[in-house]
């Protein structure tokens, strides 16, 4: 197992959930994350927890076979 990508997926998976916590619990407009006019938030939650899960899918691969 590689350690640095479970690692790695973890703290993707944890700052993703860690900004869908914050854009639910703060006050509307306080999380940002301007694409053109409009606030997209989703946007690195997505990405993030997409990240995330590659790492974790991908880190039980054993290299060298």
């Amino acid at each position: 197992m590689n350690k640095g990508r479970f690692v790695g997926g973890i703290i993707c998976l944890a700052i993703a959930v860690l900004l869908a916590v914050l854009y639910f619990t703060l006050p509307e407009g306080e999380v940002v994350f301007m694409v053109g006019d409009s606030n997209m938030i989703w946007i690195p939650i997505i990405f993030l927890a997409g990240v995330g899960a590659s790492l974790i899918g991908s880190a039980p691969r054993r290299q060298g076979l």
